[in-house]
């Protein structure tokens, strides 16, 4: 089967005819930096490819996969505004604002639905999010490795209990780590538009991502992809406990959980990579092409049925 992917993959990248455009446009008086590939091409009806970066992520992180998607359909990625080359707005990024933002991103660009939205981490919840106000654009979700929108309070102390940590423990823990927070939060010298995409992933924690579970999917193509190497690197590692365990006891309770997600929709796809980390769309490109090959024919096949 690898061979089969390996082989695919090498076909598209030779075959790809269009280029990357990398420019910035003005989007309500702020410079965002964009990258575009294909649109001349672009057929009506077919879905254009959006790429949603992680936290304080630029866009060029997608680079290695850009030339095998872009064979597929029209490719946009960008910068949200204070990332990278984007130029800081006035908003706080809550859903809600990324998804308007790119809205009118799209529409400046003269790109009608459908999407097929990709999003990375904080990305994945983004496009989550996306689904809940504007299910009707789109053609298909690929969310990679996301800030776990799954997670509630109570389901986030699972792995702890799993290896071996009680409740007088966990609670101690925690109040560690938010003193912590605070701590570092005083000190951050990060931008501040980082800063901001932090604050809003903390408020959609302490509400269990309420936000995002009161909705159910649209029925199109969902796909979450997930990496299981752990790559975090010994300086951050726990002192107070084996966090390598820790890691393996929090993807089990993630996959089942994940799981429950792309079963809610006729063609939903879990995709797990032992080669990958976090970003898996690095470590595993082929995957996250092949994926979106699937999605798109997915989506012409339950079009097709409608």
């Amino acid at each position: 089967m690898k061979q089969i992917i390996s082989f695919s993959v090498v076909f598209i990248l030779t075959c790809s005819p269009s280029f990357a455009q990398k420019r910035h446009i003005t989007v309500d008086d702020v410079r965002i930096w964009i990258n575009t590939i294909g649109l001349e091409d672009r057929v009506e009806g077919q879905p254009v490819i959006v790429f949603e970066s992680g936290h304080g992520t630029p866009m060029g992180h997608w680079d290695k996969i850009l030339e095998g998607v872009s064979a597929m359909a029209a490719v946009v990625t960008y910068d949200r505004p204070g990332i990278g080359e984007s130029e800081p707005d006035d908003e706080m990024p809550t859903i809600k604002n990324v998804s308007d933002r790119l809205i009118r991103i799209l529409n400046h660009l003269n790109l009608e639905p459908p999407y097929v939205l990709v999003g990375h981490s904080l990305g994945g919840a983004y496009v989550r999010g996306f689904a809940v106000y504007y299910p009707e654009m789109l053609a298909g979700l690929v969310i990679i490795d996301p800030a776990d929108f799954s997670e509630t309070r109570e389901n986030r102390r699972l792995p702890w209990y799993d290896i071996g940590l009680d409740d007088y423990t966990i609670d101690t823990l925690i109040a560690k780590w938010e003193r912590k927070a605070m701590e570092n939060k005083h000190n951050d010298t990060r931008p501040i538009s980082v800063q901001e995409e932090g604050e809003v992933l903390a408020d959609m924690r302490k509400t269990d991502f309420k936000e995002i579970s009161d909705s159910e999917l649209p029925n199109i193509p969902v796909h979450i992809l997930t990496g299981g190497r752990y790559d975090t690197p010994p300086r951050f590692r726990s002192t107070e406990f084996n966090d390598s365990l820790e890691f393996r006891a929090k993807m089990k309770h993630r996959v089942e959980r994940w799981t429950d997600v792309v079963q809610s929709v006729d063609k939903g796809m879990l995709f797990y990579s032992s080669d990958a980390g976090h970003f898996v769309h690095y470590d595993d490109p082929e995957l996250l092409i092949s994926s979106i090959r699937i999605v798109l024919q997915d989506y012409e096949l339950l079009r097709s049925v409608d």
